[in-house]
């Protein structure tokens, strides 16, 4: 009984000193995505570790404590997951929140403890940012907003390309308080509305919302084909020419719905992230295009910018917000290089990251 007492004690000694392996670490990074299944979280973790990795090269050795709810729905867990490695003798913290105003609560008990936090992927409520600027360190992110006008922009040139100058089109959501897709959404919209607003002022047939507001697919590949069923069915014999899917599971699971519920004609549908059977699908026609990001380098500057901060860089002064980028991926680019080292784990460890100079303090 007291060996073992005593074991557990030199172990918790070990933990809270930052040992791992005998190991020495100056800095214990906590990286929590929104979730641990889809492609894009585990290039997330390779960039993350990626970055340890050259850190530790240049003599500023990091440890990176990786975990994640196992639903990107579930808010509660995500914040129990904060809660438990802020106890754990963390000098940082990088986040992805799942919910962009309940996830404010955990990151200001972070900063109430002195942990300095980097956001990525999605931000928190930016009205709260506004009103405390100094909450997190840095927002390291695709330019959500953009990318959601890129697949519109696309999906209108393929559809004008098709003779269809007034399309009926169906916008996919994913849920609410998901900041990164409602950007999608909102940038997807705005492009839209611009071009109805043109095509009324120029007196021509103008573009019809079959859905925009209430189509939700949830947060697994499952929620988003079972909602996507009845959507296909309430929209049969609409004449759908167009629909955007705002993730990787939305945009799968609408392929896999319309596999098994085809409209009457097939409609072009734009997607955006990438994943092996998304690839597959764009190879074999059944999706247009989508807009892909850059997790890899996402995860690597998230954790090199933070650890940058920690050593006394100004990593604010350029601004609180680093854009990872954002980019169109068709049939005709699939197999290009710089398209598949974003996303292919070999490609991936070949890349050099371009990395900011920020000043000192």
């Amino acid at each position: 009984m007291l060996r073992g007492r005593l074991l557990a004690l030199i172990l918790a000694c070990l933990f809270l000193c930052g040992c791992s392996g005998g190991k020495q670490y100056k800095y214990r990074l906590a990286v929590i995505p929104k979730g641990m299944t889809h492609e894009f979280w585990q290039s997330i973790h390779r960039g993350a570790d990626r970055a340890a990795s050259d850190l530790d090269g240049e003599g500023i050795a990091t440890e990176i404590i990786w975990d994640g709810p196992r639903k990107e729905s579930d808010a509660s867990e995500q914040i129990s997951l904060i809660d438990q490695k802020l106890g754990m003798g963390i000098q940082g913290l990088v986040l992805a929140p799942q919910h962009s105003k309940q996830m404010v609560a955990p990151v200001e008990r972070a900063r109430q403890r002195g942990i300095p936090v980097v956001i990525i992927d999605s931000n928190l409520d930016r009205e709260t940012l506004k009103n405390n600027p100094d909450l997190i360190v840095k927002y390291v992110a695709t330019d959500n907003y953009n990318g959601g006008k890129m697949a519109a922009e696309h999906l209108l040139k393929l559809l004008r390309q098709d003779g269809i100058k007034a399309p009926k089109l169906v916008l996919f959501r994913y849920q609410t308080g998901s900041e990164s897709t409602e950007q999608r959404e909102q940038g997807f919209i705005d492009v839209v509305e611009a071009e109805i607003k043109r095509q009324k002022d120029a007196g021509e047939p103008t573009i019809t919302w079959l859905e925009r507001d209430n189509a939700f697919a949830g947060s697994t590949v499952d929620s988003a084909q079972a909602a996507a069923g009845p959507l296909l069915e309430r929209l049969r014999g609409k004449g759908v020419d167009g629909i955007f899917a705002v993730n990787e599971s939305a945009t799968t699971g609408f392929i896999q719905a319309l596999r098994s519920q085809p409209l009457e004609k097939k409609p072009r549908l734009m997607g955006f992230d990438s994943s092996e059977p998304l690839l597959q699908a764009i190879r074999a026609g059944e999706v247009d295009g989508t807009i892909i990001q850059d997790p890899y380098r996402m995860g690597y500057l998230g954790v090199w910018t933070l650890v940058r901060h920690l050593e006394g860089d100004q990593v604010s002064a350029t601004g609180k917000e680093m854009s990872t980028g954002e980019y169109l991926l068709t049939k005709d680019n699939i197999d290009a290089v710089e398209t598949r080292e974003k996303f292919e784990p070999e490609l991936q460890k070949k890349r050099t990251i371009a990395r900011p100079n920020f000043p000192r303090r």
